[in-house]
């Protein structure tokens, strides 16, 4: 236990010193306007990831029979909902921190300005934060009719005979819950951002208190008892990410031969993986919104090789997927060496990042033809960095495969 307690502690050392170096070697040398206007772009960029990855953080909760043992309720259920999911963030903070405070030019030019905005990104960031708590505990009622009613079994025939599209109509109030938290959030920076322009910094930062306020109130005072919307839509999203009820389900797009690009023997090992993944977590928009925030950066022109560096960091991250199916949750290491030789479950890992690999060179030409970078001769150190990685960390994998005993 002491040692997952100290793996855990340098994981997260290793990424706040990631996130503030990025800060640092990003804006070391930029003036004040250059970081204020990259702070509200950054703060579109936030608004966007809280609103699509907050369920994700909170549902399903693998510790929801501890909360239940425990009788984990009201208020102190609010504060473990709010931990679960707010120390993430915080990580995106130390960046924004970086990017404010990191002067090499003049330390000390401009402080009040600096810590007026990061102020401002504190507030915006925990009351946006707490408005997607308030709305995404509610939905598993919400879900739950759209799933079991007529008027939703309607639009899932519609949806699989008109467009040939297998959505799950419990989906749809989380969708629209991230529409409009991103839109509020988005509009609210452009707003501030036009009352910081003509009426002074201090009034943008004074703004974020609006969302500050109504995120916390909304949160708290409108959660008398918050067990029971937990409860249900945390038994919501289990089922809803772990069933099969058949070919109009949101599992049941992908089949086995369609995955051409992967090699026969280890085709229906990447097929597994990749069916367990989508149940998990959406991974298509997950790596979207990843190329939305590379393109933010890409948006402010840095430095060339800060780009390829940016560019570098995001193809490694796709990686984490592997880690993912590598839980053994998602498969007993026992049940896989059983099923195929370890050689074949390292392939599998490898080439189930195949599949992001043409997403990443398509935006890297775009973003080539648009900003002049990364050039070919970058594109092809990051390709080469990606499977490499991949190969790699597979590689980990199939190490700790065969010296696990389970």
């Amino acid at each position: 236990m002491a040692l997952k307690n100290n793996q855990s502690l340098i994981f997260k050392a290793l990424v706040a010193g990631v996130a503030i170096a990025m800060g640092v070697s990003w804006m070391h040398d930029a003036a004040i306007e250059e970081r204020v206007i990259t702070l509200r772009y950054l703060m579109l960029g936030a608004a966007g990831f809280i609103s699509f990855v907050t369920p994700y953080l909170l549902f399903p909760d693998s510790k929801s029979k501890l909360i239940q043992l425990g009788n984990i309720s009201g208020r102190n259920l609010i504060s473990y909902l709010f931990n679960r999911t707010f120390s993430y963030y915080l990580y995106f903070y130390l960046f924004i921190l970086a990017t404010l405070f990191a002067d090499t030019l003049s330390v000390g030019s401009e402080l009040i300005v600096k810590f007026s905005y990061s102020v401002y990104a504190l507030l915006f960031i925990t009351g946006l934060h707490s408005l997607a708590l308030y709305m995404y505990l509610k939905v598993g009622p919400q879900s739950q009719y759209w799933q079991e009613s007529e008027k939703g079994k309607e639009l899932r025939f519609k949806l699989a005979n008109y467009f040939k599209y297998p959505m799950d109509p419990g989906a749809i109030p989380s969708l629209v819950n991230t529409v409009v938290l991103a839109l509020f959030g988005m509009l609210f920076i452009i707003i501030g951002t036009v009352v910081g322009n003509s009426m002074g910094f201090i009034a943008e930062a004074a703004l974020s208190l609006v969302v500050f306020l109504l995120g916390v109130v909304l949160y708290i005072a409108r959660n008398r008892k918050p067990e029971r919307k937990y409860y249900h839509t945390n038994s919501f999203f289990s089922e809803f990410f772990g069933a099969s009820e058949g070919e109009d389900t949101i599992t049941a797009r992908r089949e086995v031969d369609q995955l051409w690009w992967v090699p026969s023997p280890i085709r229906v090992n990447v097929w597994q993986y990749l069916q367990q993944i989508d149940r998990k977590i959406p991974a298509g928009r997950a790596v979207a919104a990843g190329h939305v925030l590379v393109w933010l950066v890409a948006y402010q022109k840095p430095d060339i090789n800060f780009m390829v560096g940016i560019w570098t960091l995001f193809a490694v991250t796709h990686h984490l997927f592997i880690l993912l199916t590598m839980q053994r949750n998602f498969s007993p290491h026992w049940m896989l060496r059983w099923l195929s030789p370890i050689k074949s479950w390292v392939f599998s890992w490898f080439w189930m990042q195949v599949r992001w690999l043409l997403p990443l060179v398509i935006s890297m030409n775009a973003q080539l033809f648009v900003f002049g970078v990364p050039r070919g001769s970058d594109q092809l150190f990051i390709i080469v960095v990606y499977l490499t990685s991949a190969m790699a960390v597979a590689s980990v994998g199939g190490f700790r495969l065969k010296k696990s005993i389970l």
